[in-house]
C-alpha cells in the first residue's frame, strides 16, 4: 500500500518532528530572547537564520 511505503515511514516522522521542534523553538525564542538585539523588529528573522 502506498501509505505504508518505507519513504513515508522514514521521512514523515522526520518532517513531523522537525516542524514541531522549529515551531516550539520559535515560541520559546519569542518568550525568552537569546540576544539583547531581540527587541528589534528583526528578532524573528535573526532567530530563523541562527537556527539554520
Amino acid at each position: 500500500m502506498p501509505h505504508l511505503s518505507p519513504f513515508n515511514w522514514i521521512f514523515a516522522p522526520i518532517m513531523f518532528w522537525a516542524l514541531l521542534l522549529t515551531f516550539s523553538s520559535f515560541l520559546w525564542w519569542n518568550q525568552t530572547p537569546l540576544f539583547p538585539a531581540s527587541q528589534s523588529p528583526f528578532s524573528y528573522p535573526s532567530n530563523i537564520f541562527w537556527l539554520w
